[in-house]
């Protein structure tokens, strides 16, 4: 489904962190060249080899970018919600997505054209600070998680990695901190480099440390005690 609508749109492009330096008019001008598209849970946004030819925004919803492999085999790669972007990486003309997006839930997004969006880079220089810093704070990400996978055992990934993902994504809860993604323990199990049993195994350790209160979805967590449980492991 896709409809347009500029001036809802450039309010909405103002509101976000990438955007929120730029002239209404200019925002306008971009608006005008956007495309809204909604997705149904499940549903595949782009594919491998596709085009790299718009930046998404989430308006609302989740998506999960993963990369798959020859063998069959699937990686997740990160999680995005709404106001943050992807399809960011490649953004010249003729390149190819090198992952693959999915709506984990019923999802709007915004897509903003590669000409546009490189005319506008042109013209204007904080934007493409912006997304330089966008790009350094995703490859630090990329190298710290790539770390992590290294350094920990999968008990200890599972736990770091339901701690980031409750610090970007969870609500308060009255016994800690509610994560509400449509994540199962494969999805989980893909973004560690683990075997779903694995990640099973985990669950059942952590609940019993107190680091999770529910241990399928709706997640309950302890942040506290699972950065905890990360950190006396490294010691």
């Amino acid at each position: 489904m896709t409809t347009s609508e500029p001036s809802s749109l450039a309010w909405y492009l103002k509101n976000t962190e990438l955007f929120s330096d730029l002239e209404l008019a200019d925002l306008e001008h971009m608006a005008a060249a956007a495309q809204t598209r909604t997705f149904r849970a499940g549903e595949v946004i782009y594919r491998m080899d596709d085009p790299a030819d718009a930046l998404y925004l989430v308006h609302s919803g989740m998506v999960k970018i993963y990369k798959l492999f020859p063998n069959g085999k699937e990686a997740i790669l990160g999680v995005v919600g709404p106001q943050d972007c992807f399809g960011e990486m490649l953004l010249r003309p003729g390149e190819r997505r090198p992952t693959q997006a999915e709506a984990l839930e019923p999802t709007r997004l915004i897509a903003l054209p590669q000409a546009e969006l490189s005319q506008l880079i042109q013209a204007q220089l904080d934007l493409a600070l912006r997304l330089i810093g966008l790009l350094a704070a995703r490859l630090f990400e990329t190298q710290h998680w790539s770390a992590t996978v290294s350094a920990y055992s999968a008990g200890e990934r599972v736990a770091s990695l339901l701690a980031r993902l409750g610090r970007e994504f969870g609500v308060t809860h009255p016994e800690g901190t509610e994560l509400n993604l449509k994540l199962n323990q494969e999805d989980l199990a893909r973004m560690i480099g683990a075997t779903r049993e694995t990640v099973s195994h985990s669950l059942h350790k952590l609940r019993r440390e107190g680091a999770i209160v529910r241990q399928r979805t709706p997640f309950i967590l302890n942040l506290e005690a699972l950065e905890a449980y990360v950190d006396s492991s490294a010691r």
